[in-house]
């Protein structure tokens, strides 16, 4: 299993589901990865959840169609 730590203070993150996933902005400063636990509510991570495929506001792909 992957270790999750939080941006906010470094913690390990036991229990994923309190996670709040934000976008960052020019201010933020990431916590070195610790080992100690997160205390922080909720942890915060910058970044999309698991398994989302892009950021909102991201420009899509242009694929151009196939010629069949």
């Amino acid at each position: 299993m992957t270790e999750i730590h939080c941006h906010t203070c470094g913690g390990f993150i036991t229990d994923p589901t309190t996670v709040s996933h934000r976008l960052p902005d020019g201010t933020v400063v990431v916590a070195a990865p610790h080992t100690g636990l997160c205390g922080c509510a909720p942890a915060i991570i910058y970044g999309p959840p698991a398994g989302h495929m892009s950021w909102p506001g991201l420009p899509r792909a242009i694929v151009p169609a196939s010629r069949t």
